[in-house]
């Protein structure tokens, strides 16, 4: 018997449940499915930074609304994502990287985010195993904050299945249904389910459940580790970022977290099946704590450190694809996270949900909307020397990518 519902999203990581929560507490009878167990994957491997500043005012409002959501999620639900408001510092050390940083106070001022450049001496006494005397230039973003990304994913799919929710583990869906220019369900591996709303959120699996939409994504690997704990670390300091290194350091469990952007990133041709079965290169992550050694001693051992990995995705143009698919009535697509979805997967649900309630409201997300690629004729080849271009200078602006970072 063919199961009924009024929307299903499929794919259960910050995104995924965060579409699931919102559409639970708007009235939608809502299925929330996913291949694996329950915020399994991606999502729950990330590194949960959030920087208010964002390249876009779009994005920056998106990213101040996803941080005001994270704080009311808690008071609301009673569910702790551990959510901790750090601040961060971002440290230039190169001549075209310092002029970034200059740029970006007037960017901040004029978005309303709070931001000033301070000395290496007041850096340091933010983060005290940051060594930062050489830097040409240090920017304080005093309420940018992080969380814990795996209480998080759980966290969102959790409250989705407390406003009415029904989660589907180990559910795999072969195919988005669609009759004439309408999504009618999804084909699973248990059996149909029939819908009019279907929400595609499954994260490195996006594209290819989309296969006929244009969806100009490539899921990438992406590397982190925590060292053991180290005397002197509190959750309260900053996030630090080193920009010409791509490099992040924040407090993580009693020790450092440091996670970066390799220049000649892993794309995955073939997305393995679970994210567990992605290959870690441990050299990427001795090469990235090797190059912040002068600002981070504490990186010169990484005995007893723990690795992970995750496989977010990419796009073609650096922005996040959220909204309806072109073509075909009642299928949405809420992903392309470019690194930097989780903090604000829940104002990406909050816009998403509004937009299929009222399809007239797309328009104030148009940069987001997949709408954007039709009709363009982008090789392969194209869309993965964008994408790797995209993740390996992930922290430099356009002029301090023209000047070599």
């Amino acid at each position: 018997m063919t199961k009924t519902a009024d929307a299903i999203v499929i794919g259960s990581g910050a995104l995924g449940g965060s579409a699931a929560l919102h559409l639970a507490r708007a009235g939608y009878r809502t299925f929330l499915l996913d291949r694996h167990a329950i915020a399994s994957q991606t999502s729950p491997r990330a590194a949960g930074l959030s920087a208010m500043l964002r390249p876009s005012a779009l994005m920056t409002r998106l990213a101040v609304r996803g941080v005001a959501l994270l704080d009311r999620f808690e008071d609301e639900t009673g569910i702790p994502v551990g959510l901790t408001h750090s601040g961060s510092l971002k440290l230039a050390r190169s001549p075209a990287l310092a002029a970034q940083l200059a740029s970006e106070m007037e960017l901040s001022a004029s978005r309303g985010v709070t931001a000033r450049l301070i000395g290496a001496r007041e850096a340091s006494a933010m983060m005290p195993l940051l060594r930062a005397r050489d830097a040409a230039a240090i920017a304080h973003y005093p309420d940018d904050v992080y969380l814990d990304a795996a209480l998080f994913t759980r966290g969102v799919a959790q409250a989705a299945a407390d406003c009415g929710a029904t989660l589907m583990p180990d559910t795999m869906v072969t195919e988005v249904l669609v009759g004439g220019s309408r999504v009618r369900g999804v084909k699973t591996d248990q059996g149909e389910i029939a819908a009019p709303i279907v929400v595609d959120a499954a994260g490195a699996w996006a594209r290819s459940l989309a296969r006929y939409a244009v969806l100009p994504m490539v899921a990438v690997r992406h590397q982190l580790l925590v060292t053991r704990p180290l005397a002197g670390v509190r959750p309260e300091q900053p996030v630090t970022r080193i920009l010409d290194a791509n490099v992040y350091v924040r407090p993580c469990d009693g020790g450092l977290m440091l996670g970066g952007y390799e220049s000649k990133p892993l794309l995955l041709d073939a997305v393995p099946a679970d994210v567990a079965d992605m290959p870690i290169d441990h050299a990427v992550l001795r090469d990235l704590a090797e190059a912040v050694a002068a600002e981070f001693p504490s990186f010169a051992d990484l005995s007893g450190a723990s690795l992970r990995g995750g496989m977010p995705t990419m796009t073609l143009d650096d922005e996040h694809l959220i909204g309806p698919v072109p073509g075909t009535a009642g299928f949405f697509v809420i992903g392309g996270c470019n690194v930097g979805g989780l903090s604000t997967a829940l104002a990406f649900a909050e816009e998403l949900c509004r937009i299929i309630a009222d399809p007239g409201a797309a328009d104030t997300l148009a940069p987001l909307l997949p709408a954007r690629f039709t009709g363009q004729d982008v090789s392969e080849d194209a869309l993965r020397k964008a994408c790797r271009l995209h993740y390996g200078q992930h922290y430099w602006s356009a002029a301090a990518r023209a000047a070599g970072g």
